[in-house]
Formats: C-alpha cells, structure tokens, sequence
C-alpha cells in the first residue's frame, strides 16, 4: 500500500498553560463530509479530514465521553460529557444546547466508562444507555425537541449496546448473554427478535453494521463470535455465524466497493470477511 498524503491535525493549542499536555480520548467522522471531530479536554475541535485544517473549536464545558454526528441535522455532533449531561454541539452557529441534563447534579462518569447511543435518521432524537444498566432513554437532538424519556423495555436484562436501522424504523437493544430485541423507534413495540439456541454461549453485542441495500444485519459479540442475520422477513434467519478471534468484536464496517466486512477485535489486528453472496 503506498500512501500518497498524511496529514497532522494540530492539537497543540488547546488548552494551552496546562502542565500536563491533554490527550485527544473521542472522535467522529462526518457521514458524508470529509470531516472528523476530536475531543480533547472540554474542547470539541472540527478538522478538514482531507488537509488538516481546523475548521472549529468549541468548549463543552466538560470532558466528553462518547459523541456522534446528528444523522438529521447537517453540522451538529451529540456529545455525552463527564457531568452526565448530553448537548449538541452546532459547528455552524458555534453554539452548544443542554438537551439532557442527570437527576443528581453529583453524577459524574469517567472518559473510560463505556456508554451506548444510537441516531437515526428518521427522527431528530438519540437513544442512549450505560452499559450493563438496565433502562435506555430517548431525547430530542434539537432545542425545544423531545423530552428526555425513559423507554420500558420489554426485558429486565442489562443493555450492552445500542444501533438503529440506517434505512428502517428499528431501534436494536443489544442484552447481556447475546439476546437483542428490535423496537420499533415511534411506538417501542417489539418487532422481533435475534436470538441463538443455548448450545451457543454468547457474551452481548459489542458492535453492529448494517448491509448498504439488503436488509441484513452484523452482529459482533464481546466472545469474539461474527453473526449475520435476514432481518427482511416476518422470522430472521441467521444466515452465517463464525469465530473470529477470543477478544470481543469492538467494532464491524462493510466496505462496499469490495464486498467485504472489516472486523476489528480488542488487542488484535483488523480482520476481513468475505460474504460468498
């Protein structure tokens, strides 16, 4: 592989003063724009993927823990930050938005505690959990939208990770020991679910991708297993199943171009999957 261009994206003017140089611990990549944002500190800073450039720097007010791009609005990340509140961010007014705010002013999380939030692009609001809690909420992304809500779920299981359907009304929730339900994200009606008989010792969801045109869905467990399911009948059906490695699965990209899963283990190097379809 040979690489044409490398580009440096310059943090070393955040938070000057500081005795001990901060370390970038969040990012997110635009979904259609060349852009990619980086958290460092309380500063959300906005780069030119393609040449480097800053683009916007905001101050959040607090560490972030996990962010993502608004898949309904055009310039805005949703941010979940050390003091339990979720804002959005607006690149283009540079302004920020309290859109969830924590019952006990005294919660406070840490940037290595794992939390789950999935956008749709069907509806300006996020769903969010903390791991191994057993409730999900549901908040507007935009000022004066949705009320933070918690959804009851159908199952008293801890949630180990959330996805929505790229094209479909469908929120999945991931529960511990491999089961995931898919709710239908207006009603929270369950539509079906994935699940493997008991000979199959699963740990939980530790990533999802979903197929660019069929409706198939990609499960990565925390016991290292790949799962692929047809989610486009009234049953699904499993359609592959693999181990990949003993490390949980961290994350699952399609690249279409090739007709190829990419599978990235924790501690190992990435891997690939054909499909023989």
């Amino acid at each position: 592989m040979e690489w044409t261009t490398l580009q440096h994206l310059d943090l070393r003017h955040v938070a000057r003063g500081i005795l001990k140089p901060l370390q970038p611990h969040a990012a997110a990549f635009h979904p259609t724009q060349a852009i990619v944002s980086v958290a460092i500190g309380t500063y959300i800073i906005e780069f030119d993927a393609l040449t480097g450039s800053k683009l916007s720097t905001i101050d959040m007010g607090s560490p972030v823990v996990r962010m993502a791009y608004s898949l309904t609005s055009g310039h805005s990340v949703i941010a979940i930050l050390e003091d339990c509140t979720i804002r959005s961010c607006d690149f283009d007014t540079e302004q920020t938005c309290v859109l969830h705010s924590p019952e006990k002013k005294t919660e406070h999380i840490s940037s290595e505690t794992e939390v789950h939030l999935a956008l749709t692009p069907l509806q300006p609001v996020v769903f969010f959990g903390f791991h191994k809690r057993m409730s999900v909420t549901v908040v507007g992304t935009v000022e004066g939208g949705r009320a933070p809500t918690k959804i009851k779920t159908d199952l008293k299981k801890p949630v180990v990770n959330l996805a929505c359907h790229p094209r479909l009304p469908v929120l999945y929730v991931a529960y511990a020991e491999g089961l995931i339900r898919a709710y239908n994200i207006h009603t929270y009606a369950v539509l079906y679910t994935l699940q493997l008989d008991n000979t199959i010792k699963l740990v939980g969801a530790g990533a999802f991708a979903f197929h660019p045109s069929l409706e198939w869905v990609f499960v990565g467990d925390r016991r290292g297993t790949l799962l692929a399911w047809d989610v486009s009948t009234e049953r699904p059906i499993m359609i592959g199943i693999t181990q990949v490695g003993s490390q949980p699965i961290t994350s699952i990209a399609w690249l279409s171009m090739l007709r190829l899963l990419v599978i990235f283990p924790r501690m190992e190097l990435y891997k690939f999957g054909k499909h023989d379809y």
